[in-house]
């Protein structure tokens, strides 16, 4: 997302704050506001990528999202606020950037119960904007396991071209 939607990022906060994400209806509620937040500032869109697909059980499905939630995770240099199983915890972590940045990352990781894909691979924002409708939409008791992710996290901060594509 270009920096310009920097009211995302003490959007997501809030959410990942103030919602109880030890139940389903939490996760579900967190999901949707996350994915509403994002659907609300398209004009910010620069860059999209998704894809969705089934696996054979509960054990691959987890051991693909755990590896998944690395990978991305490991793409921040910090994580300043997480909320995982009702734990909160926040760290400052200002930076002073000698150049100014552009622009926002946002990652939804989503595992469901849904027999097949949610969505087609993702490389348009039309295609994501029809995504994020149907993530929203999932019911909690499909949800099993969800975590959202952005960076940089504070809204005085964002990132340079070099650091979006790094």
């Amino acid at each position: 997302m270009l920096a310009t939607a920097r009211t995302i990022q003490t959007q997501l906060s809030e959410y990942s704050l103030h919602t109880d994400t030890e139940t389903p209806a939490g996760l579900a509620q967190l999901l949707q506001e996350a994915a509403l937040a994002l659907l609300r500032t398209e004009e910010n869109w620069t860059h999209v990528s998704a894809s969705s697909k089934t696996v054979r059980s509960r054990e691959q499905a987890q051991a693909i999202f755990n590896q998944l939630s690395i990978q991305e995770r490991t793409k921040f240099s910090a994580e300043t606020l997480t909320n995982v199983n009702g734990i909160r915890r926040i760290q400052d972590n200002f930076k002073q950037d000698n150049e100014p940045g552009s622009y926002i990352v946002v990652t939804l990781l989503v595992g469901t119960e849904n027999d097949r894909p949610l969505f087609g691979n993702v490389y348009s924002t039309h295609e994501l904007k029809q995504a994020l409708e149907r993530i929203a939409a999932t019911p909690p008791e499909y949800l099993t396991v969800f975590e959202l992710l952005w960076t940089p996290q504070s809204q005085t901060e964002s990132l340079t071209s070099d650091e979006l594509l790094t």
